[in-house]
């Protein structure tokens, strides 16, 4: 199934690179868009990470991105001030699959 992940990373270019550089060992065949300022959030960039994932491989993923998501499966999000993200430098996650 496809999955989107959008993330918000509080930092500088070179962060987004580094928290991309862990996607990437971690999810095979992961692409990104472009990345951009967050325009509501400030010293945040934000992107997008779309991919291939098996739905018996979902609950592992989830569990290394992050400790606590909320909402409904399919369109989970979390954010990083008061849950255990896969990396410190990330504010928010949204996660959405079909």
């Amino acid at each position: 199934m496809k999955a989107i992940l959008y993330v918000v990373v509080k930092g500088s270019l070179q962060d987004v690179r580094a928290i991309q550089e862990i996607l990437k060992k971690r999810i095979s065949d992961i692409s990104f868009s472009p990345d951009r300022e967050q325009p509501s959030l400030n010293d945040c960039i934000e992107f997008y990470a779309s991919f291939q994932i098996e739905k018996d491989q979902l609950p592992a993923l989830e569990c290394f991105l992050n400790n606590d998501w909320t909402g409904d499966s399919g369109d989970l999000e979390s954010y990083g001030f008061n849950t255990k993200m896969f990396d410190s430098r990330v504010y928010y996650l949204r996660l959405q699959y079909d």
